[in-house]
């Protein structure tokens, strides 16, 4: 799938209870990632690069190699975003490091201002203390708001977890419609944190997990009962989907779409200049899972006798 806007930058947001391993996620992604990300975040000393990385660095930026840069948050947000807004080469994709108290749904709507589309809030989860954490009358309340604001939960550290169900049981309890992912020092797949088509890379540790993408390409607009039928019939295996669409109440106006796990969404893309034409989808999940058929939704003509008897993902 191609760029979903030329000028519009993807921002994600990533928050979490202290400790839960946000920092190794942007480490991680940091060096994993093959397209320039900006990062934004508190404290440099925080985060620990890798010198060989650095290409250049003073008390407000630090520029890598492979063309990331992190910034400071000192002078807020606004200040923060504005400069990334006008740096150039401009970042296709922004990640935000929330503070360990910190509401992630709050930084998250920054991503609806012009310049910005919201990719995902992101929720990394101690699982070695998550059930100690929500039980505890000081800090429990701060925990849940947290979770309960992720399109995708990052449970981390399961390599300390003898037995993850009961983990499970309360997030889900908590947020029943976030994608959830296990991993190990915060060593999530980047295709489902951005929602990126697959590309091979047989290097990818297993921990990490392999994916596949399927792609749907069309001219004509659709409708929306069209695209609830679509979602609803989207296979289960299919974790994350992401494009641009062409609604036929207002064929002029790209829509971008966002499916995380059970919960999905659909907003008119601020900056439409250079917009693709049409609608430019792409599906992900384990590999092996997605099949071929994925998009009959999508095609009129194969529509008829559908099974609808699955349940609904909510908007």
């Amino acid at each position: 799938m191609g760029d979903l806007s030329q000028t519009a930058i993807e921002m994600t947001v990533i928050g979490g209870y202290l400790g839960a391993g946000k920092t190794t996620l942007l480490n991680h992604i940091l060096t994993q990632t093959q397209e320039p990300v900006a990062v934004l975040i508190n404290d440099f000393g925080d985060i620990n690069i890798d010198d060989e990385l650095i290409e250049s660095s003073d008390e407000n930026t630090i520029s890598l190699t492979n063309g990331c840069i992190c910034c400071s948050l000192a002078d807020g947000y606004s200040s923060a975003l504005q400069e990334i807004k006008v740096r150039q080469p401009r970042p296709k994709r922004l990640v935000i490091e929330a503070s360990g108290v910190a509401d992630p749904a709050a930084i998250a709507a920054y991503g609806h201002a012009p310049g910005l589309y919201l990719n995902a809030v992101v929720v990394v989860v101690d699982g070695a203390n998550t059930e100690q954490q929500l039980s505890d009358s000081l800090v429990g309340q701060t925990v849940a708001h947290q979770i309960a604001a992720a399109d995708l939960i990052v449970l981390n550290k399961r390599d300390l977890v003898d037995d993850p169900s009961a983990i499970w049981r309360e997030l889900k309890g908590l947020n029943s419609e976030a994608l959830i992912v296990e991993c190990m020092h915060s060593q999530i797949n980047l295709n489902i944190l951005f929602g990126s088509q697959v590309t091979a890379r047989p290097s990818t540790p297993k921990t990490m997990g392999r994916f596949e993408s399927r792609s749907h390409s069309s001219n004509l607009p659709i409708s929306r009962a069209d695209l609830v039928d679509f979602v609803e019939q989207l296979p289960e295996e299919v974790q994350r989907a992401k494009g641009v669409l062409r609604i036929d109440e207002e064929p002029e106006i790209p829509m971008v779409f966002q499916l995380v796990g059970n919960k999905w969404d659909l907003r008119a893309l601020a900056e439409r200049e250079n917009a693709p034409s049409g609608n430019q989808i792409v599906v992900i999940g384990p590999e092996g899972s997605v099949p071929e058929n994925w998009d009959q939704a999508l095609r009129p003509k194969a529509r008829q006798g559908f099974d609808n008897s699955r349940p609904k993902r909510d908007p």
